[in-house]
Protein backbone atom coordinates (compact mmCIF):
# COMPACT_ATOMS: atom_id res chain seq x y z
CA UNK A 1 0.00 0.00 0.00
CA UNK A 2 2.69 2.50 0.98
CA UNK A 3 4.88 1.92 -2.08
CA UNK A 4 1.98 2.67 -4.42
CA UNK A 5 0.28 5.25 -2.16
CA UNK A 6 -2.82 3.05 -2.27
CA UNK A 7 -5.31 2.35 0.53
CA UNK A 8 -7.83 -0.48 0.05
CA UNK A 9 -8.44 -4.17 0.68
CA UNK A 10 -8.20 -4.89 -3.02
CA UNK A 11 -4.61 -4.65 -4.22
CA UNK A 12 -3.49 -2.00 -6.68
CA UNK A 13 -3.27 -4.90 -9.17
CA UNK A 14 -6.96 -5.78 -8.59
CA UNK A 15 -6.24 -8.82 -6.40
CA UNK A 16 -8.47 -9.49 -3.40
CA UNK A 17 -7.25 -10.00 0.14
CA UNK A 18 -8.32 -13.66 0.09
CA UNK A 19 -6.52 -14.22 -3.24
CA UNK A 20 -3.27 -12.79 -1.84
CA UNK A 21 -3.49 -14.93 1.30
CA UNK A 22 -4.12 -18.05 -0.81
CA UNK A 23 -1.26 -17.11 -3.15
CA UNK A 24 1.03 -16.86 -0.11
CA UNK A 25 0.33 -20.56 0.51
CA UNK A 26 -2.08 -20.36 3.44
CA UNK A 27 -4.80 -23.05 3.27
CA UNK A 28 -7.60 -21.22 5.04
CA UNK A 29 -11.17 -21.81 6.11
CA UNK A 30 -11.74 -18.22 7.30
CA UNK A 31 -9.78 -14.99 6.79
CA UNK A 32 -10.27 -11.34 7.67
CA UNK A 33 -8.29 -8.16 7.26
CA UNK A 34 -8.06 -4.75 8.90
CA UNK A 35 -6.25 -1.98 7.04
CA UNK A 36 -5.63 1.61 8.06
CA UNK A 37 -3.60 4.60 7.00
CA UNK A 38 -2.53 7.86 8.59
CA UNK A 39 -2.17 6.84 12.22
CA UNK A 40 1.38 7.67 13.36
CA UNK A 41 1.83 4.89 15.91
CA UNK A 42 0.50 1.54 17.11
CA UNK A 43 -1.57 3.13 19.88
CA UNK A 44 -3.41 5.38 17.42
CA UNK A 45 -4.17 2.65 14.88
CA UNK A 46 -5.31 0.20 17.56
CA UNK A 47 -7.63 2.83 19.10
CA UNK A 48 -9.11 3.46 15.64
CA UNK A 49 -9.64 -0.26 15.00
CA UNK A 50 -11.02 -0.98 18.47
CA UNK A 51 -13.46 1.94 18.21
CA UNK A 52 -14.84 0.47 14.98
CA UNK A 53 -17.27 -2.43 15.64
CA UNK A 54 -16.35 -4.19 12.37
CA UNK A 55 -12.61 -4.01 13.05
CA UNK A 56 -13.02 -5.04 16.67
CA UNK A 57 -15.02 -8.05 15.50
CA UNK A 58 -11.99 -9.16 13.45
CA UNK A 59 -9.58 -8.54 16.33
CA UNK A 60 -11.72 -10.51 18.78
CA UNK A 61 -12.73 -13.14 16.21
CA UNK A 62 -12.17 -16.86 16.49
CA UNK A 63 -9.00 -16.89 14.37
CA UNK A 64 -5.91 -18.95 15.16
CA UNK A 65 -3.32 -17.20 12.99
CA UNK A 66 -2.34 -13.54 12.78
CA UNK A 67 -0.08 -11.35 10.68
CA UNK A 68 0.55 -7.63 10.91
CA UNK A 69 2.54 -5.09 8.92
CA UNK A 70 3.46 -1.40 8.91
CA UNK A 71 5.00 0.64 6.12
CA UNK A 72 6.05 4.28 5.89
CA UNK A 73 6.12 6.42 2.74
CA UNK A 74 7.15 10.03 3.37
CA UNK A 75 5.74 11.01 -0.04
CA UNK A 76 2.46 9.09 0.42
CA UNK A 77 -0.93 10.64 1.03
CA UNK A 78 -1.16 9.06 4.50
CA UNK A 79 2.55 8.31 5.09
CA UNK A 80 1.73 5.51 7.58
CA UNK A 81 0.08 2.29 6.33
CA UNK A 82 -1.07 -0.58 8.56
CA UNK A 83 -2.58 -4.02 8.02
CA UNK A 84 -3.72 -6.96 10.15
CA UNK A 85 -4.59 -10.33 8.60
CA UNK A 86 -6.42 -13.02 10.57
CA UNK A 87 -6.98 -16.62 9.58
CA UNK A 88 -8.03 -20.12 10.54
CA UNK A 89 -7.48 -23.37 8.70
CA UNK A 90 -7.34 -27.12 9.15
CA UNK A 91 -3.64 -27.57 8.37
CA UNK A 92 -2.08 -25.01 10.68
CA UNK A 93 1.51 -25.39 11.73
CA UNK A 94 3.88 -23.01 13.40
CA UNK A 95 6.27 -25.08 15.45
CA UNK A 96 8.92 -26.75 13.34
CA UNK A 97 7.41 -25.57 10.06
CA UNK A 98 9.77 -24.68 7.25
CA UNK A 99 9.37 -21.67 5.04
CA UNK A 100 10.87 -20.73 1.73
CA UNK A 101 9.54 -17.18 2.05
CA UNK A 102 11.69 -14.15 2.60
CA UNK A 103 11.27 -11.07 4.72
CA UNK A 104 11.97 -7.58 3.46
CA UNK A 105 12.79 -4.93 6.01
CA UNK A 106 12.48 -1.31 5.00
CA UNK A 107 13.71 1.76 6.85
CA UNK A 108 10.71 3.12 8.74
CA UNK A 109 12.52 6.10 10.26
CA UNK A 110 10.31 9.11 10.73
CA UNK A 111 10.43 12.50 12.39
CA UNK A 112 8.19 12.88 15.42
CA UNK A 113 6.90 16.21 14.11
CA UNK A 114 5.66 14.89 10.77
CA UNK A 115 2.12 15.93 9.96
CA UNK A 116 -0.39 13.11 10.00
CA UNK A 117 -2.72 13.02 7.00
CA UNK A 118 -6.42 12.35 7.22
CA UNK A 119 -6.68 8.67 8.05
CA UNK A 120 -8.91 5.86 6.85
CA UNK A 121 -9.46 2.39 8.29
CA UNK A 122 -11.28 -0.34 6.44
CA UNK A 123 -11.99 -3.97 7.24
CA UNK A 124 -13.23 -7.11 5.57
CA UNK A 125 -13.84 -10.76 6.49
CA UNK A 126 -14.32 -13.78 4.25
CA UNK A 127 -15.31 -17.39 4.90
CA UNK A 128 -13.84 -20.04 2.61
CA UNK A 129 -16.46 -21.69 0.39
CA UNK A 130 -17.40 -25.31 1.18
CA UNK A 131 -17.07 -26.14 -2.50
CA UNK A 132 -14.78 -24.41 -4.99
CA UNK A 133 -16.45 -21.21 -6.17
CA UNK A 134 -15.47 -17.58 -6.61
CA UNK A 135 -14.64 -15.83 -3.34
CA UNK A 136 -16.59 -12.71 -2.47
CA UNK A 137 -15.10 -10.18 -0.09
CA UNK A 138 -17.44 -7.72 1.56
CA UNK A 139 -15.79 -4.50 2.63
CA UNK A 140 -16.68 -2.75 5.86
CA UNK A 141 -17.42 0.96 5.86
CA UNK A 142 -14.46 3.31 5.95
CA UNK A 143 -13.86 4.78 9.39
CA UNK A 144 -12.11 8.13 9.66
CA UNK A 145 -9.46 8.20 12.37
CA UNK A 146 -8.83 11.44 14.25
CA UNK A 147 -6.08 13.65 12.82
CA UNK A 148 -4.42 13.83 16.22
CA UNK A 149 -2.62 11.16 18.15
CA UNK A 150 -4.80 9.19 20.55
CA UNK A 151 -3.93 9.58 24.23
CA UNK A 152 -2.28 6.61 25.86
CA UNK A 153 -3.80 5.61 29.18
CA UNK A 154 -1.34 3.82 31.46
CA UNK A 155 -2.42 0.42 32.72
CA UNK A 156 -3.20 0.27 36.44
CA UNK A 157 -0.64 -1.40 38.67
CA UNK A 158 -1.12 -3.26 41.91
CA UNK A 159 1.64 -3.60 44.50
CA UNK A 160 2.47 -7.16 45.50
CA UNK A 161 1.70 -7.68 49.21
CA UNK A 162 4.52 -8.86 51.46
CA UNK A 163 3.58 -11.54 53.99
CA UNK A 164 5.57 -13.61 56.45
CA UNK A 165 5.61 -17.31 55.70
CA UNK A 166 4.51 -19.57 58.53
CA UNK A 167 7.23 -22.03 57.54
CA UNK A 168 9.96 -19.42 57.48
CA UNK A 169 12.81 -19.98 55.04
CA UNK A 170 11.25 -23.07 53.41
CA UNK A 171 8.99 -20.77 51.37
CA UNK A 172 11.56 -18.06 50.69
CA UNK A 173 11.62 -16.76 47.12
CA UNK A 174 14.69 -17.40 44.99
CA UNK A 175 14.13 -14.24 42.98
Amino acid sequence: MAAKDYMAHDGSDGSTMSERITQAGYDWSAVAENVAAGQVDVDAVMVAWINSPEHLENIMGDYTMFGSAYAFNKEGTYQHYWTQDFGSGDAEECEGATSSGSTTVQDATQNVDQVQGEADTTQTATEAPATPSPTTVTEAPVTDAPATEAPVTPAPTTATPVTDSPKGKDCESNF
